[in-house]
C-alpha cells in the first residue's frame, strides 16, 4: 500500500479529508524514521577504528533497530487496514454489541504495537547515543524525539479505541503495559538529549 508508494503521495492522503491514514499510521512512520536514524549512526559507527572497542555492541544494537524498522513500516499500511475494517464494523453492528467491541480491540493492536517498539527502541537510542559515532550524536538526539513522539501519538490511538470497550480486563492488561512506559519515555529521551548537549 503507502509503503512502496513515494512519501508525497502519504502525505498528501494524510492531510486530506480521507479517513485514513491518520494519527496511528503518522505514528508508525515517526517510529520508523527515528529507527533509520538510529541505523545511521550505527552504520556511521561499525568499521570506524576510533570506535572499535564498541563494534560488536553497536551491531547488535543495529540489528534489533533494523527489525523493529522493517516491522514499523508494515505498521504504516496495517493501521491503515486496521482502521478501514473498523469502519465498516461501526456501519454493520450495534453500539455495544460483541461484534463492534472486537473490531476496537482488533483497531487498537497496530498503535499498541507502536508503542511497544518504540519504548524497546529508545531504549536502545540510549545506549546508542552513549557508545555510538559522536559526529552524529544529534542524529541520535533526534531519533529520540521521533520515537518519544511516536509512543505518545500511538498511545491516543489506543485509547481513543478502548473508549469504546467495556472488557475491563482487556482494558487492564492494556494499562499495565503502557502506563509505566508513558513515564519512562520522557526521562529516557531527557537523558540522550542531555548525552547530545553535553556531546555540543
Amino acid at each position: 500500500m503507502y509503503i512502496d508508494g513515494a512519501i508525497r503521495n502519504y502525505l498528501a492522503d494524510l492531510a486530506a479529508r480521507k479517513p485514513a491514514p491518520g494519527g496511528g499510521s503518522a505514528a508508525a512512520l515517526a517510529g520508523a524514521t527515528g529507527c533509520s536514524l538510529m541505523s545511521m549512526v550505527a552504520n556511521y559507527t561499525i568499521g570506524n577504528a576510533k570506535y572499535e572497542d564498541v563494534s560488536v555492541r553497536v551491531s547488535a544494537i543495529l540489528e534489533k533497530v533494523e527489525s523493529a524498522r522493517r516491522r514499523l513500516e508494515e505498521l504504516i499500511d496495517e493501521d491503515v487496514e486496521a482502521y478501514s475494517t473498523l469502519s465498516k464494523a461501526i456501519k454493520e453492528f450495534k453500539k455495544g454489541s460483541s461484534e463492534l467491541e472486537d473490531s476496537f480491540k482488533e483497531a487498537l493492536q497496530p498503535p499498541f504495537e507502536v508503542c511497544k517498539i518504540a519504548s524497546e527502541c529508545l531504549r536502545l537510542c540510549k545506549d546508542l547515543a552513549e557508545c555510538g559515532n559522536k559526529y552524529l550524536i544529534t542524529d541520535a538526539a533526534i531519533a529520540a524525539i521521533l520515537l518519544e513522539g511516536a509512543f505518545f501519538s500511538a498511545k491516543f490511538n489506543v485509547y481513543i479505541n478502548l473508549k469504546d470497550i467495556r472488557d475491563t480486563e482487556f482494558i487492564a492488561q492494556i494499562h499495565k503495559v503502557l502506563a509505566p512506559l508513558e513515564e519512562e519515555m520522557p526521562a529516557l529521551k531527557a537523558e540522550i538529549i542531555e548525552v547530545c548537549e553535553d556531546a555540543l
